[in-house]
C-alpha cells in the first residue's frame, strides 16, 4: 500500500516500471519505424531558425544572400511556371534560383550596378539551361 506521495518516477513505495528495452537508445526503429519525427528532421517543416553558410559573391554588394536561403521560399510559394516578385532584386538571387527551378520572376533594382551584376549572373544561368536542354 502505498502513502499516495508522488515523484517523478511515480508513486512513492511502490516498485519502478522497467524501462523500455525493445529499441536501443538513440535509434529511430522504433514504433513507427524509420518515419518517427527524430527520423524525418530533413523532411520537416522549417523552424524559426534556419542554418545557412554564407557564399560571398566578389563584384556584389555587402548585403548578398545565399541561394540556399531563398530557395526553400521559392519552392514552397511558387508553382512552377509561376512569378516570383523580387521588389529589392540586388545582385538577382531570387532570379536565379527561380530560373533554376522553372519559376518566372520579376525583379526590382534601382542602382543601375547591381542591375549589371544580376544581368552577368543570370545570363549564366540561362545559357546552362539552354545547354541541358540542347
Amino acid at each position: 500500500m502505498s502513502n499516495g506521495l508522488r515523484g517523478s518516477r511515480g508513486t512513492l513505495g511502490e516498485p519502478q516500471k522497467a524501462r523500455r528495452t525493445d529499441k536501443p537508445r538513440g535509434s529511430f526503429d522504433g514504433k513507427y519505424g524509420n518515419e518517427a519525427f527524430r527520423a524525418i528532421r530533413d523532411k520537416r517543416n522549417k523552424r524559426s531558425v534556419w542554418t545557412v553558410s554564407t557564399k560571398p559573391l566578389k563584384e556584389a554588394h555587402f548585403a548578398v544572400y545565399p541561394e540556399d536561403l531563398i530557395e526553400p521560399c521559392v519552392l514552397a510559394g511558387c508553382p512552377l511556371d509561376g512569378v516570383v516578385l523580387d521588389p529589392f532584386f540586388g545582385s538577382g538571387t531570387t532570379g536565379l534560383v527561380s530560373l533554376k527551378h522553372d519559376r518566372n520572376f520579376i525583379g526590382i533594382e534601382l542602382n543601375s550596378e547591381y542591375i549589371k551584376i544580376a544581368e552577368k549572373r543570370l545570363s549564366k544561368v540561362q545559357l546552362e539551361l539552354i545547354h541541358e536542354l540542347g
